[in-house]
């Protein structure tokens, strides 16, 4: 049906058409083209004169960017385009669409400019007492990570996620800290891995910072042992299949430790499936091992090994990733952007704020910077 049946032409005084404005059931709706697009919005005006000055401030605000141009563009939508528009793995994108399916239901259908910051917090709201802050948190990245990708797009002139009060925002609070061992802690560990597979394992994850798909996915033609480096090319999805490396910045090139290299030449030394392509961590047929049994081996090494970790911490495979970062920054004091290039991690920044800890007590830091503050003959 054309906008000539549905609208009546707006008419001034003495009967003559109005240019842009129309009337529909009693209330005045501007017309404009933008674009090459023809768009009709409704106006809060009650008089000719009120309309008149409403279409004029509307289309400056269309032009200055102040105001969304109306689109149908739905939550999912640009949902899709937010994870189109990252680097992701196929892992990380199936989480992301449970975690929309589970959680954002009720907006998935919406048009993203009919959302409110009134719809966000109730939906987080509903979510505090029933789901972890993990989860919490992981549903807020989605919602801020959207609708920040609408609001570049020009859908939205400002985010509904800026309009949400500090208490409104879910905060994570991990149930444990990540434990962050020193270079001899790792070795004891290591060493309990009660095979020479489990401890190459371990060591691949304490001494070079392997990521847990990185450790499955390596194979012994990425390492040499002349150069005494280690080739980090791909990385092991849960299922077995092979894919790029998290980032580009993951494809990368690791000095292989001395502890590291004895740990791999005993381990080939034992294993059967020592050719070129064979997986280093694997079965016995050469496939590789399960992320459950690389899992089930550390919790059995560190029964082993009885190290002392708080209970407030938690020792596992990602941490000794942490552990790995933390011996380059603190104990071989790496500039951040080697640390961030030896690491995989394309910010330097967040290397140092995620991984980099120092995980000494106040009493060894005390010492350090003492001892230091002396040698340089600062505050003498």
């Amino acid at each position: 049906m054309s906008k000539t049946r549905t609208h009546e032409r707006a008419r001034d005084s003495r009967g003559r058409p109005v240019p842009g404005l129309y009337v529909r059931d009693g209330r005045f709706v501007a017309g404009f083209s933008i674009e090459g697009r023809w768009n009709m919005r409704r106006l809060d005006a009650e008089t000719l004169t009120e309309a008149r000055r409403e279409r004029e401030s509307l289309l400056a605000g269309l032009r200055e960017g102040r105001i969304a141009q109306r689109d149908g563009a739905t939550f999912a939508d640009l949902f899709a385009q937010y994870q189109d528009a990252r680097q992701l793995s196929e892992r990380t994108r199936e989480h992301e669409r449970h975690l929309r399916d589970r959680h954002l239901s009720a907006l998935v259908g919406r048009r993203v400019q009919d959302v409110t910051a009134t719809d966000i917090a109730k939906l987080l709201r509903g979510m505090r007492d029933m789901y972890s802050p993990w989860t919490q948190v992981a549903v807020y990245r989605i919602l801020a990570g959207t609708f920040a990708l609408a609001t570049r797009r020009g859908l939205l002139t400002r985010n509904p996620i800026d309009r949400l009060a500090p208490s409104e925002r879910p905060k994570q609070r991990n149930a444990k800290r990540v434990a962050v061992l020193d270079a001899e802690s790792i070795g004891t560990l290591a060493h309990a891995g009660g095979s020479e597979r489990w401890t190459a394992a371990i060591a691949l994850a304490g001494y070079a910072g392997l990521r847990l798909g990185e450790i499955r996915g390596l194979r012994w033609q990425d390492i040499d042992l002349d150069a005494d480096t280690i080739s980090v090319r791909r990385s092991l999805l849960p299922s077995g299949e092979a894919k790029s490396t998290k980032t580009e910045a993951g494809e990368r090139i690791i000095p292989l430790l001395p502890a590291l290299r004895r740990a791999l030449v005993a381990w080939k030394l034992r294993s059967a499936c020592t050719d070129p392509e064979h997986y280093i961590v694997c079965t016995a047929d050469a496939a590789p091992v399960s992320e459950r049994n690389l899992r089930r081996a550390l919790d059995q090494a560190k029964e082993r090994a009885k190290l002392t970790v708080s209970d407030a911490e938690r020792l596992s495979w990602h941490s000794l990733r942490h552990s790995y970062a933390s011996i380059l920054a603190t104990d071989l004091e790496l500039p951040a952007t080697t640390l961030a290039r030896l690491t995989g991690h394309t910010d330097a920044g967040f290397t140092l704020r995620v991984y980099a800890r120092d995980g000494r007590d106040e009493a060894a830091v005390v010492e350090d910077v003492l001892s230091r503050a002396a040698g340089a003959g600062i505050g003498a």
